[in-house]
């Protein structure tokens, strides 16, 4: 007989690697698993016990799973301690989080490749790296437009679904 301990520390293990992919730290991927098989909101106490970590550490880890909205601070009556969670529709909420995180840094990085593209116009000989940059503020272009691609399809697939 398998142990249910083991299945279920298995169980995080595993996923949190998948989580780990979105470029989260294995405490946070831990923490976020842990919520997500979590039937119920934990205080930073369960937490920290949980997954084997100080309580400040849970703390910094909660604080990006919730600047990403991957967490979210709950309250329940009667109960002094802070609560949190996480959503049912972990696709839709990690795939928004990233893909709009990465919208956002496409933008800024085109943009300060135009900078430097207008700068190379006042130098001599820019022209010979300028056909490189517009190939590069291109390649950011059709970068920002797949990505806003997807999150519409995302957004549609979202709406269909209520």
């Amino acid at each position: 007989m398998v142990n249910n301990t083991t299945i279920t520390d298995t169980l995080i293990d595993e996923f949190s690697k998948t989580i780990e992919l979105f470029n989260l730290s294995r405490t946070d991927a831990r923490l976020f698993t842990v919520l997500y098989l979590n039937d119920q909101p934990m205080t930073m106490d369960e937490m920290a016990q949980a997954i084997g970590k100080s309580k400040t550490s849970v703390n910094t880890s909660i604080k990006t799973l919730s600047d990403l909205n991957l967490t979210k601070q709950v309250w329940q009556k009667g109960f002094r301690k802070d609560l949190y969670t996480t959503d049912e529709d972990i696709f839709q909420r990690f795939m928004n989080a990233y893909l709009d995180r990465w919208i956002a840094h496409t933008q800024f990085q085109r943009d300060n490749l135009t900078t430097v593209e207008k700068q190379t116009e006042k130098r001599p000989q820019g022209e010979l790296i300028e056909a490189k940059i517009d190939k590069m503020i291109q390649f950011h272009l059709l970068i920002e437009k797949t990505f806003k691609t997807i999150k519409d399809d995302l957004d549609s697939i979202e709406s269909s679904n209520v």
